[in-house]
């Protein structure tokens, strides 16, 4: 009996924007650096967004931040200190599941699909500190598909890119 072995090309899903809808979230910690694991209604379990915390210089956390602005989500208590508006939001896993965000797929330098940390409101939405409008998203996509461009060249990954032979015959097979 002989071995059967197949090619598998384009393995998971169309790279691209995918509105989603979080199943799940939970938080994590490697090595001291924390992250938040989304999990997506539709989705394999094995197929996550891991969210990484960042700081900035002044050691403020952002990513796992704009990852809960852009969730849309609720606001639990609305404040004014000294003339500036703020708002403490749920940030919880309980909190996130159920919310609708853009998420990024992109193929790995193994061929298969993954999700970019970096993701987007799924629709235009106010709070009492924040205004995500379809500019504002638009300009978050665009600067997320940056970030993961330079990402996968970092890691050897090269962008498809389409030729055209001029002066090619119909009649010629190949």
């Amino acid at each position: 009996m002989g071995i059967v072995v197949t090619k598998k090309e384009n393995v998971g899903y169309d790279e691209g924007w995918k509105t989603v809808i979080v199943s799940s979230a939970e938080k994590g910690d490697f090595n001291g650096s924390k992250y938040i694991d989304l999990r997506f209604e539709g989705y394999p379990e094995t197929m996550h967004c891991r969210i990484w915390e960042n700081r900035n210089k002044d050691g403020e956390e952002f990513s796992v931040t704009n990852m809960v602005r852009y969730s849309n989500p609720t606001v639990l208590e609305e404040m004014d200190k000294d003339g500036t508006t703020a708002a403490n939001l749920d940030d919880s896993p309980a909190g996130l599941k159920g919310k609708s965000l853009q998420v990024l797929f992109y193929r790995k330098e193994n061929g298969y699909s993954a999700i970019s940390q970096k993701i987007a409101p799924a629709v235009p939405f106010q709070n009492i500190v924040d205004t995500f409008d379809e500019n504002r998203i638009s300009r978050i996509k665009d600067s997320a598909e940056a970030y993961q461009a330079k990402r996968n060249e970092a890691n050897g990954v090269v962008a498809e890119t389409t030729e055209t032979t001029e002066g090619a015959s119909s009649d010629t097979p190949w």
